[in-house]
């Protein structure tokens, strides 16, 4: 009889050992998990650096519709870490007759003057009417892929 019970306890100590191991190492993808957003926050943060007459540039958010004006200038800045390929060839006119261009006097795409280290700079222009998306892809394992659609208006 005492055999049966001490094979219970034993039996019970593992399935709690069991169940406290899954916890804690969910516990720890999680805090892996956080930090590596945090990284990755920090890595696209640091390509809008303030401006020397301390103005600062922000981010253009993830999956966001942004309105501009033809003629509209901006620069598009993507850490390189992130997103390897320089965002030049990734625009795309979805209506009318929108596009948006590189301005080659600020630098080479990808290169624009006063670009943050490890990030692309890009000065861009907005011409036109319609509508015109921004598409980048990471090759880094949980980093989506970075989307904006410009809807472009004279």
């Amino acid at each position: 009889m005492r055999y049966d019970n001490l094979m219970k306890l034993s039996k019970n100590r593992l399935i709690f050992i069991a169940i406290l191991s899954v916890l804690v190492l969910l516990g720890l993808f999680a805090y892996v998990s956080s930090q590596k957003k945090s990284q990755h926050i920090d890595s696209i943060l640091a390509c809008y650096p303030k401006s020397p007459t301390g103005a600062e540039d922000t981010p253009i958010p993830n999956n966001s519709v942004q309105y501009v004006k033809e003629t509209t200038r901006m620069f598009i800045n993507m850490p390189k870490d992130l997103y390897p390929k320089d965002t030049l060839h990734s625009w795309t006119t979805v209506s009318g007759n929108a596009t948006a261009g590189y301005i080659s006097n600020i630098g080479f795409p990808g290169e624009a003057e006063g670009a943050a280290p490890g990030c692309w700079s890009t000065y861009m222009e907005f011409d036109g009417s319609g509508e015109v998306d921004l598409r980048a892809t990471s090759t880094v394992t949980g980093v989506p892929d970075y989307f904006v659609r410009f809807i472009v208006s004279q």
